[in-house]
């Protein structure tokens, strides 16, 4: 029974132990406005990998690729920087008091982003939907699931920061959280794919 156990740990995380995605936020996700927030992700196996962004506001952004014809290929166990533009850090935190999210969602099939591209880039009307300011996570998940195709599976790893004026101190301590899901056609599963990693300041 235990050996069934550590297989099963095994397959869903990776030869490691490793959940099947990961993603790790600068400063422990507490920014002041105007900073540039540096953003890793990995995948436990070879697959397909998109980053999408939402900021304070509810605008969403995609962080990787950069276009939608980008290559959204990762290797497992690598641990990827994901650069914006000019080779930059992943994004600027907006002048908006509250907090964003950065959920990375990985797949074993390409990800499809037809109804999101305009022009060769991203169509960001299409990304933003007033519920995803007023549940961050919960809005880019149903974002992604309009990026596969109905019967698909993928996971995820979700992080939240907070953005501040650059003179207000967040509260002491303040509780930045991340956490992964198992996510396929019929609901949200859990089992040995789920896990909380918490930051304490």
């Amino acid at each position: 029974m235990l050996r069934l156990f550590f297989l099963l740990m095994t397959a869903a995380h990776g030869p490691a132990g490793d959940p099947p995605v990961r993603l790790w936020l600068s400063s422990h996700g507490d920014y002041a406005f105007g900073e540039r927030a540096k953003v890793h992700a990995r995948a436990a196996q070879d697959g397909y990998l998109v980053v999408l962004h939402a900021d304070a506001d509810g605008r969403v952004h995609v962080l990787f690729p950069i276009d939608p014809s980008g290559d959204q290929h990762v290797r497992g166990g690598k641990k990827y920087e994901l650069k914006g533009r000019g080779d930059r850090e992943a994004f600027m935190v907006t002048d908006t008091s509250g907090h964003g999210a950065v959920l990375a969602a990985f797949a074993k099939a390409p990800f499809v982003f037809d109804q999101f591209e305009k022009g060769e880039h991203w169509d960001y009307a299409a990304l933003s939907d007033g519920f995803v300011k007023a549940d961050p996570e919960a809005g880019l998940v149903a974002v992604v699931r309009r990026m596969q195709a109905v019967d698909d599976h993928f996971e995820y790893d979700v992080s939240t920061y907070v953005s501040r004026p650059r003179d207000v101190r967040a509260p002491t301590p303040y509780l930045a959280w991340s956490d992964s899901w198992d996510f396929g056609y019929g609901g949200l599963g859990f089992g040995p794919g789920y896990y909380y990693s918490w930051f304490w300041r």
